[in-house]
């Protein structure tokens, strides 16, 4: 006869092997997913040399096209100060001339240019032809 400890081991065992039995499928997937894996990092490996030095080659590439756009950064930087420059010694002349011309000289302008007009609406009134009889 069997005793209980018997018993135990038996459904101990056979549940074991029923825990081995399915176990299996996932252990096989978890090898193939290594496997594979192993694959992809050799081919990265192999391909990793020339991608770095693509990177170094564009790193290059962008350092000197920023170079080159400080550059003409600096350069435009300093024609906007001359123009800057230029710019200010204009307006010092115009205010220089408009302090030398005083208001005065605009009022007489404007009662020369009024005094003229009156003038020629006198001389066109006057040479204008005038029917007969009035005078």
């Amino acid at each position: 006869m069997m005793g209980i400890t018997d018993y135990i081991l038996i459904i101990l065992s056979v549940a074991f092997l029923l825990f081995a039995g399915f176990s299996i499928p996932f252990l096989l997937q978890i090898w193939r997913t290594a496997k594979g894996m192993a694959e992809t990092l050799d081919l990265l490996n192999r391909g990793l040399p020339a991608i770095m030095k693509n990177m170094e080659e564009i790193t290059t590439n962008i350092n000197r096209a920023t170079t080159a756009v400080n550059r003409e950064i600096e350069v435009l930087s300093h024609s906007v100060r001359k123009v800057q420059g230029t710019v200010n010694l204009l307006i010092g002349l115009e205010e220089i001339v408009r302090r030398s011309v005083r208001l005065p000289f605009t009022g007489t302008i404007r009662t020369a240019l009024a005094v003229a007009r009156g003038v020629r609406t006198f001389l066109d009134h006057l040479l204008r032809e005038r029917p007969e009889g009035r005078a």
